[in-house]
């Protein structure tokens, strides 16, 4: 049997800016940053980049792409 994440359900303010891992079949490993979030549709705001500037303050300057919790995990 091959993994199982824990899908996300709901999201909390705290949960701003912490990594998460988005999870894809080819490359499951990608970790990045939670901009903000919709527990309504159940849709994080990722920031996937940031241009390779990893700096934290720089992350809230950054496009955020819409994910699905279900392609998400802590």
């Amino acid at each position: 049997m091959g993994y199982e994440w824990v899908i996300i359900e709901k999201m909390t303010d705290e949960d701003i800016w912490k990594w998460i891992t988005y999870i894809d079949v080819i490359n499951w490993d990608e970790i990045w940053k939670i901009k903000s979030f919709n527990n309504d549709t159940k849709t994080a705001f990722v920031v996937f980049n940031a241009n390779q500037n990893w700096d934290w303050n720089h992350w809230k300057d950054y496009t955020a792409q819409g994910c699905k919790y279900s392609d998400l995990e802590f």
